[in-house]
């Protein structure tokens, strides 16, 4: 009897009609879940291979911004090679920040491709501003706008020591032209970055209205240009040089555009752009710096960076 069941079931055609069924159902899913696999391993392997091809590109272009960014603003700033990091997420660059007296580097930190320029300052008084790597951080104050309290630090410079060079910033009583600040400052002393008026009456009226010392502006938030190149080198023809740092930013469609051309239309007051200097940075020995301590010109000061020398 077993027999004839195990016959009838071989040759059943509903029994092997459902064997048949449930096998080519199982191939068919095996099939597709392998198909879908590779062509989900394909595209994966696709997207990363466009990224890696696309995130330098895009990481070039943020960091061009941030070159463009402080070549006009940041008083005595500069900005050391980038170093890229490329990765699948999270992809970054950074470059060293430092200031420059008499050649001599000063190191501040790191920036990166998308640091938004908003710093964190201690102030113990009103007047004084250190960064937190412990570095003193230079004010300026617009001539235009009144202060009950005037910094001047350089009347503390006898402080110093002889072999120490000292970082200043100088806000001037009025616009000056490049050729009359560089007459009106002693020869000793290192013009390094001058300050440059592109303040519309609206932007000046607001300074005026802040309590202080938010009427005056950090070392960071200043629009200028430096005498010297990276390596401390001098530059040529620098008036030309940023004005054209300037445009070159405002023509192009990046991150700081439209600053840029508020900034341009603000050189541009009388129809085409002009150059008047509000301040400086000066940098020299306490001796060299001393000369400064009765001059006329100068409306506020405030000490910056300090190196000591090797001579």
């Amino acid at each position: 009897m077993k027999d004839n069941h195990e016959m009838d079931d071989l040759f059943s055609f509903e029994g092997n009609e459902k064997n048949i069924i449930t096998k080519a159902k199982r191939k068919s899913t095996l099939r597709i879940a392998s198909i879908s696999g590779l062509v989900s391993f394909l595209v994966l392997i696709l997207v990363i291979l466009l990224k890696l091809q696309v995130t330098p590109w895009l990481l070039n272009k943020e960091i061009i911004a941030q070159d463009q960014y402080y070549d006009v603003y940041g008083a005595n700033t500069f900005i050391g090679p980038w170093e890229e990091s490329i990765r699948i997420i999270g992809s970054n660059a950074t470059a060293p920040q430092y200031k420059l007296l008499d050649g001599q580097p000063v190191y501040r930190g790191e920036i990166s491709n998308d640091s938004n320029h908003i710093e964190v300052h201690l102030s113990p008084n009103r007047y004084e501003t250190y960064n937190y790597f412990g570095g003193k951080v230079m004010n300026f104050l617009h001539p235009e706008v009144l202060s009950a309290q005037i910094p001047n630090e350089v009347q503390t410079i006898d402080a110093f020591r002889e072999q120490q060079l000292i970082e200043v910033g100088l806000s001037f009583d009025k616009g000056y032209s490049l050729a009359e600040v560089q007459s009106m400052l002693p020869e000793e002393l290192t013009l390094q970055w001058a300050w440059v008026e592109t303040y519309s009456k609206g932007a000046i009226e607001s300074l005026q209205a802040s309590d202080p010392p938010s009427h005056m502006l950090t070392e960071n938030e200043v629009i200028g240009f430096s005498l010297t190149d990276e390596t401390g080198a001098p530059v040529q023809e620098p008036e030309e040089r940023f004005i054209e740092s300037v445009k070159s930013a405002k023509d192009q469609k990046g991150r700081y555009q439209k600053e840029m051309a508020s900034i341009y239309d603000g050189l541009s007051k009388s129809g085409s752009p002009e150059i008047k200097i509000i301040g400086a940075v000066v940098v020299g020995t306490k001796q060299e710096l001393q000369q400064l301590q009765n001059a006329s010109y100068i409306r506020a000061s405030s000490i910056g960076a300090v190196a000591d020398t090797f001579n």
